[in-house]
């Protein structure tokens, strides 16, 4: 179960990121959630949201949805993903957004429209 506080704060973050894509509502991103087939991480001004992903080769880590303080994102939560996805013993960790990000998480790769480091 979500905590309401966290959901409360999370919440607009989210649904402001999800402006820029077409695949998911607000409605989804929380039925994901409290199904437990997505994680919720939230710091002081951002949050983003990942699922593990199984394939029959490769485990991997998905960030699917990042809104808020870019810095925050990338230096405090990221390596805390990073490391959680080690431990659940994930091949690497995707990141999958705009463009942009490319210029900003220069060690990952772009192997098609997704950013992929291993780990």
């Amino acid at each position: 179960m979500i905590d309401p506080e966290t959901w409360a704060a999370a919440k607009p973050l989210l649904e402001e990121a999800l402006e820029h894509q077409d695949t998911h509502s607000i409605i989804d991103v929380y039925r994901a959630l409290e199904e437990g087939d997505a994680q919720l991480w939230c710091a002081d001004k951002s949050c983003l949201v990942t699922e593990i992903l199984e394939h029959p080769h490769k485990r991997v880590a998905r960030i699917w949805l990042a809104a808020g303080n870019r810095f925050e994102l990338v230096s405090r939560m990221l390596p805390d993903i990073e490391n959680w996805a080690k431990d659940l013993g994930c091949d690497s960790v995707e990141v999958v957004g705009r463009k942009g990000w490319k210029r900003v998480l220069s060690d990952y790769t772009q192997p098609h429209t997704i950013l992929e480091k291993s780990l």
